[in-house]
């Protein structure tokens, strides 16, 4: 009986001991909150300051959106001496024609969209490649030199291309630096894109009498083929240069590389 008396004793010291833990465990803890998310708030605040203070958050500036929108200019090549592995010119005793070998090349007119962070930028394009390739003689490098073909491009000989690239940026000197007036980074990328080839290439070849292509091409004879165009060719890029910022928004980016073929550029536009 005296046992059976002493349990409500026994389970009122139990309880006081817990909460005795609870209220140290409370006060040892201090400032810091238990359900903390990650950003100081608390899963019980409503949710329109938990968003705010998501928002807000130093981690969320750092990775913040930026925009542009550019128009730019390239000038493409093919530079001779690689033509030179495949096509003699008139650097050489085999070469027939009058004429040099035509350059390869032209100029590209695009747009770009941009979406940065601090120091990534994806720029997404879409573009217009107008050839600047003359008509002239073509010789592969064999062992005769009267039987390569001549080749007439149309007046709409180009390219439609568009793609992806995606740049790395080093800031060199920041708006802040400067008081909002300037700043100048450095870009390093690359990317890939689809372009489709518009227009076609009369061509004229050595015939069975011996009269070389430029001979029957001057003679007024009608070319032996038309060679419609379009077919698709990949664009590989591989890009470095310079990004300027005049004020908050006005965008300067000067750059050259591989566009499939050497260039030079530059984009122009706003940011916002």
């Amino acid at each position: 009986m005296r046992t059976y008396r002493l349990l409500p004793v026994l389970s009122s010291l139990l309880l006081s001991t817990s909460s005795a833990w609870a209220q140290e465990a409370d006060a040892t803890e201090g400032s810091k909150n238990r359900y903390d998310d990650g950003y100081g708030g608390d899963p019980t605040e409503p949710l329109g300051f938990a968003f705010e203070r998501f928002i807000n958050s130093p981690e969320r500036e750092e990775k913040a959106l930026a925009y542009e929108v550019n128009l730019r200019i390239r000038g493409v090549t093919v530079p001779r001496f690689v033509l030179d592995n495949w096509f003699v010119d008139d650097d050489s005793p085999e070469y027939a024609y009058v004429d040099s070998r035509p350059h390869v090349g032209g100029v590209a007119l695009g747009l770009e969209y941009v979406i940065q962070t601090p120091h990534d930028s994806g720029i997404f394009y879409v573009e217009y490649l107008h050839s600047l390739i003359q008509e002239g003689y073509w010789d592969d490098a064999d062992d005769s030199y009267v039987n390569g073909d001549f080749l007439r491009p149309s007046k709409g000989l180009g390219l439609i291309g568009f793609g992806a690239d995606y740049a790395y940026e080093g800031h060199i000197v920041t708006l802040d630096d400067t008081g909002g007036r300037f700043g100048m980074s450095m870009l390093v990328g690359g990317g890939l894109g689809v372009g489709v080839l518009a227009g076609s290439l009369d061509r004229w070849v050595y015939d069975d009498q011996g009269n070389p292509s430029y001979k029957r091409y001057l003679d007024g004879v009608e070319p032996d083929s038309t060679t419609g165009i379009p077919r698709v060719l990949p664009l590989v890029d591989v890009n470095a240069g310079l990004r300027f910022h005049l004020g908050d928004r006005a965008v300067v980016r000067v750059e050259g590389g591989l566009h499939t073929m050497l260039f030079w550029g530059v984009s122009a536009g706003v940011a916002f």
